[in-house]
């Protein structure tokens, strides 16, 4: 019995250091794997989503001047 957990000890840091060394042996993907933002085609859906982006912009913006006159209200203190 003795022989056997030794031997499922051995074999298990053996399974274990040769997945470890392999994974070592990595290389940095190559720089044209790094996608880009998707080209949106000029066609309906195109404007679509380029008006939709537009309104995110617009939200996004007015949400900081919101937040930026908040804050300036926060530092004056309560009326």
């Amino acid at each position: 019995m003795m022989k056997l957990s030794i031997a499922a000890l051995v074999f298990s840091l053996s399974v274990v250091s040769l997945i470890g060394l392999n994974g070592c042996n990595r290389q940095d993907p190559p720089p044209n794997a790094v996608k880009e933002l998707p080209q949106v085609p000029d066609t309906a859906v195109g404007r679509m989503a380029w008006s939709a982006i537009d309104k995110a912009k617009g939200v996004e913006t007015m949400l900081e001047d919101t937040g930026n006159r908040i804050a300036e209200t926060g530092k004056e203190g309560p009326p």
